[in-house]
C-alpha cells in the first residue's frame, strides 16, 4: 500500500479551512460557553474507514486533504499543496487509512500482509532491515512493521490492525503523537459513542441537504442559538449563493471531530463532470439538549 502525494486541486479550496479544524474545538468554548465540559476528550471518526481514535493535544485530525485517508498534524502547521508523505512525517504529522486490500479480519490474511506488503515494502523503499512486533488493540490482532536503520533507529513505522475493516496508522517513528494516535484506535462500529455520533452524523447530512435546497428559514429556525446571533437570514442567504455552484454536487461526509458538545463534520462536493475537481467543506453542529443543531459552517467559492 502506497501513500500519495497531496493531490493539487483537492487540497486547494482547504486552505481557508485550516484554522476551523485547528482551534474549532476551542473556538467554540470561548463563544458559547457551555454550562457544562465536554464529556469525552476530542475525537475524530472516519465514516469511510469505520475507525475512531483520540486526537492528541495541540494536534488536529483532516479527511479531506487525500481521499481515503486522514492526516493528523500540529495544530501550529497547515498542510501545502505538493508536500509529499515523506515531508509531513518529518514535521510529525500521522497517517491513517483504512486496508482496502483486506475486507476481513482473518488473521492469516492479516499475518501475511504484513510481512508479505508491509514489511516488503519498508525494505524496498528504505533498503535496510524491518521488524514486526505482534500486539493486541481493542481486542483485535495488531502488528507494528518498523524500517531500522543504523542502531536501530525507526525510519518508518506502520501499525496495522485488525477490525472487522482493518486500518493502518503510519508515521515517522514511535513518538508521543502515534502512540495516541495509534493505541487509542477503534472499531466505530464497535464504539460505545457510535450512537451519539450516527446522531451528529444523520443531523450534518440533513443540514447538508438543507444547504443544497437553500431552505434558508428551516435552517436559521433549527440553528443553535449561537448560530442565530451569528448569522441572520439575510446573512445566510447570501453565503449558500456564493457557493451555489457547488450545491449541484454531491456531498459526502467523511469523518468529523467529535467532543461530546460539539461535532465538525468535514464534507467533499464530490466532482460530478469531466474536469472537476472534489471540495471541501465543513458544517460544525452544537448539542443544545439532546439535539445536535447547526452550529458554524464554511463552504467553498
Amino acid at each position: 500500500m502506497k501513500l500519495a502525494r497531496l493531490p493539487r486541486k483537492i487540497y486547494l479550496p482547504l486552505l481557508g479551512l485550516a484554522l476551523v479544524l485547528a482551534v474549532g474545538l476551542a473556538y467554540k468554548q470561548v463563544w458559547h460557553k457551555p454550562a457544562k465540559p465536554a464529556t469525552v476528550e476530542a475525537k475524530y471518526v472516519s465514516f469511510s474507514g469505520n475507525y475512531l481514535f483520540s486526537i492528541p493535544a495541540k494536534y488536529t485530525a483532516n479527511g479531506t486533504a487525500i481521499p481515503d485517508v486522514t492526516l493528523v498534524y500540529p495544530k501550529a502547521t497547515s498542510l501545502k499543496d505538493g508536500q509529499s508523505l515523506s515531508d509531513l512525517y518529518a514535521n510529525g504529522t500521522v497517517a491513517v487509512q483504512p486496508i482496502r486490500e483486506l475486507k476481513n479480519d482473518n488473521p492469516e490474511t492479516f499475518n501475511a500482509y504484513a510481512t508479505d506488503v508491509l514489511a516488503a515494502e519498508l525494505r524496498k523503499t528504505f533498503k535496510t532491515a524491518t521488524d514486526l512486533r505482534p500486539a493486541k488493540q481493542k481486542g483485535a490482532d495488531a502488528v507494528e512493521v518498523s524500517a531500522l536503520g543504523g542502531a536501530g533507529k525507526v525510519l518508518r513505522i506502520n501499525y496495522a490492525i485488525n477490525f472487522a475493516q482493518p486500518v493502518l496508522v503510519v508515521a515517522q517513528d514511535r513518538s508521543d503523537t502515534f502512540n495516541t494516535v495509534g493505541f487509542s484506535m477503534e472499531d466505530f462500529m464497535k464504539s460505545s459513542l457510535k450512537t451519539d455520533i450516527d446522531q451528529a452524523a444523520q443531523a450534518a447530512k440533513e443540514t447538508a441537504q438543507g444547504l443544497k435546497d437553500q431552505k434558508i428559514k428551516e435552517l436559521r429556525k433549527n440553528a443553535s442559538s449561537g448560530f442565530k446571533k451569528k448569522m441572520t437570514e439575510a446573512q445566510l442567504a447570501d453565503t449558500l449563493q456564493k457557493s451555489s455552484q457547488y450545491f449541484q454536487r454531491p456531498i459526502s461526509i467523511v469523518g468529523g471531530l467529535y467532543n461530546g458538545e460539539y461535532f465538525i463534520a468535514q464534507l467533499v462536493f464530490e466532482a460530478k463532470a469531466v474536469g472537476d475537481q472534489p471540495v471541501a467543506g465543513v458544517v460544525s453542529l452544537h448539542k443544545e439538549g439532546k439535539t445536535w443543531k447547526l452550529d458554524d459552517l464554511q463552504l467553498p467559492k
